[in-house]
């Protein structure tokens, strides 16, 4: 995740908008992406200017949107079958599985607005909302609602992170590609070393071995 965060706030111009749409939108789809980063990083490009506020909101509420509808429609297509298939499984483990569906039992639609908060809850919910046959509107709305709450949390928090710890945020990470420079470098000279040694070794072995023959 520290890379991830360090490559999307090293973005510039337009390439922000699409890369940060595409994450947010495959973390609706349910690949097992953290949310929070590309959020957290917008607020950051928001601040050092890379990013305008509305339109930096809109692709992140768009992205988290569209990635949601279109599992909830994946779900209304395929229903609860496709979740016994072992490639869907990975998305979609069996025990989380159950637990959203006691969860629905218990709680009914109410389960969507909570699970925008909870990562690696939210994919299941979702689907199974469509799989359960939901109301499009019911489930955009209670979804809408808890993205309103939950995406200006974490851009803000990115903003003022950029804020506070902007100027002590970049001279860490160039300590940081410092830092893994030298190990890098260090770790480098040890193994040719090492390599050279293993080498001389298995060279004055195979000569002395070499000898002998020669002498028989």
């Amino acid at each position: 995740m520290e890379n991830l965060f360090q490559y999307l706030t090293n973005m510039s111009g337009s390439v922000s908008y699409w890369i940060i749409f595409g994450i947010l939108f495959a973390c609706g789809l349910g690949f097992p992406l953290p949310e929070d980063i590309p959020l957290i990083a917008t607020g950051y490009l928001i601040w050092d200017e890379t990013m305008s506020i509305f339109p930096g909101f809109l692709v992140c509420i768009g992205g988290v949107l569209l990635g949601d509808c279109i599992l909830f429609f994946i779900g209304t297509r395929l229903g609860f079958a496709v979740l016994k298939r072992p490639r869907f499984q990975r998305f979609f483990p069996p025990k989380k599985v159950r637990r959203t569906r006691a969860y629905f039992r218990k709680y009914g639609e109410k389960i969507i607005f909570f699970a925008r908060f909870v990562a690696g809850f939210r994919a299941v919910a979702f689907f199974m909302a469509g799989a359960l046959h939901m109301k499009f509107r019911r489930f955009l709305l209670f979804d809408g609602i808890a993205a309103l709450i939950s995406v200006p949390i974490w851009i803000v928090l990115g903003y003022y992170l950029g804020h506070f710890f902007g100027d002590e945020f970049g001279r860490m990470m160039h300590s940081i590609k410092e830092a893994k420079a030298v190990f890098t470098t260090i770790v480098a000279i040890v193994f040719a070393i090492i390599l050279s040694r293993v080498l001389i070794a298995y060279f004055k072995k195979k000569k002395a071995t070499t000898a002998k023959l020669n002498l028989k």
